[in-house]
């Protein structure tokens, strides 16, 4: 969904980075890794930048145009789609929040690819359940000392710094506050990269925080309102998830139409049955009315003055619809492939295992049922 000329040549331009860098990596060597060559590839392209001002050596981009980047990126491999769109959420909250000493320090950085940023907000215990994260900061003079530890988080051992949320002592004994911690923190470490079903270019893995000290300097936006902090990359987060799923519908449409025009039974190729015929008509329709909920809820995010209820409600719809719909597609797809849908070596597969990762991350689906229930409601 490009707007203008510059954006239409930063889309060509990732997808040519795509066809010939993206292939080099996926390869059981790179799995559960993130390969910092990929990184600085896609960071000379400007992507690493998108959520950084141009004053800071970023592109400032729109979310409409950060959407259709991670559009493209996943139709070729949702890895690096995902560990750039985590990144570009830290950009974002950095650039939002960020002290000035703090901006001049870390979002040049952030922008170049020389940092890469990572997200820690859940928990063993607190997943959709955030703000009961038990993780605690405690301020002892100049600093603060992190307890506690992280899961699933994205880039865990590959990312420079990380943006960690951790309860901090208040009045109501509530509250929750955001540091900025680097890799290089005495008393952090991180566990072995987990295992999973698919993505295997965007590693998750625990972090560990045993008394790691941060000098006061590293508190991410006003003490205690760490919760104000997360909440506000969410939206553009589902978005960017949203359109991360639109891609990956794209590519599996593609290899069951393929396929479909090139394989022959009863004498005739499987394109000609109308029964076949009715599954792509009806992929095709639900990737067109998600790709437009995405544009809806990136335009919602770049209209000044629209109101948080609002975003709230377009990005969790196009986050719900989206993901739904790339479950449904990339299933369909290894049905319309019959055998070879079944087998690694037609991609098919690993469409529909990636897809339902997306139903996952950035707030489940459900939540995200919650959501628009209650803006709804209220």
């Amino acid at each position: 969904m490009p707007t203008s000329a510059a954006d239409t040549l930063i889309l060509e331009t990732i997808e040519r980075l795509c066809r010939s860098e993206v292939p080099k990596y996926q390869n059981e060597s790179c799995y559960n890794t993130v390969p910092r060559a990929l990184f600085t590839s896609f960071a000379e392209a400007g992507v690493a930048g998108l959520a950084v001002p141009e004053s800071f050596g970023g592109i400032g981009a729109s979310a409409a145009t950060s959407a259709a980047v991670f559009d493209t990126i996943s139709r070729h491999d949702m890895g690096p789609a995902i560990f750039i769109s985590v990144h570009a959420m830290v950009c974002g909250l950095v650039a939002r929040f960020g002290s000035d000493e703090q901006k001049k320090s870390i979002l040049p950085k952030l922008a170049s690819g020389e940092a890469l940023g990572a997200f820690a907000l859940t928990e063993p215990h607190a997943g959709s359940d955030a703000q009961a994260l038990s993780t605690e900061a405690v301020l002892r003079g100049d600093s603060y000392f992190l307890t506690g530890s992280k899961i699933y988080i994205t880039s865990a051992g590959f990312a420079d710094l990380y943006v960690v949320f951790a309860r901090t002592k208040d009045s109501s004994g509530t509250g929750i506050s955001a540091f900025i911690v680097p890799a290089s923190t005495k008393g952090l470490t991180i566990g072995t990269p987990e295992k999973k079903m698919g993505c295997e270019l965007s590693p998750i893995a625990s972090l560990f925080f045993d008394e790691a000290e941060l000098p006061r300097s590293h508190l991410l936006g006003p003490v205690h309102e760490g919760f104000k902090v997360a909440l506000s990359g969410l939206a553009g987060g589902r978005v960017n998830i949203a359109a991360c799923a639109n891609g990956l519908s794209r590519a599996a449409l593609d290899a069951a139409l393929k396929h479909l025009r090139e394989r022959k039974q009863f004498g005739r190729a499987l394109a000609e049955f109308q029964g076949l015929q009715f599954m792509v008509a009806d992929m095709h329709s639900r990737l067109e009315a998600a790709r437009l909920l995405v544009e809806k809820g990136a335009q919602d995010l770049d209209t000044a003055g629209a109101s948080p209820a609002k975003t709230r409600l377009s990005s969790s719809v196009a986050k719900c619809f989206a993901t739904d719909t790339a479950m449904s597609i990339t299933t369909d797809a290894v049905q319309l492939l019959g055998g070879a849908g079944y087998i690694k070596e037609y991609q098919v597969e690993r469409y529909m295992r990636e897809a339902k990762m997306l139903q996952i991350v950035e707030g489940t689906n459900q939540v995200q049922r919650m959501i628009i229930a209650r803006e709804l409601l209220e």
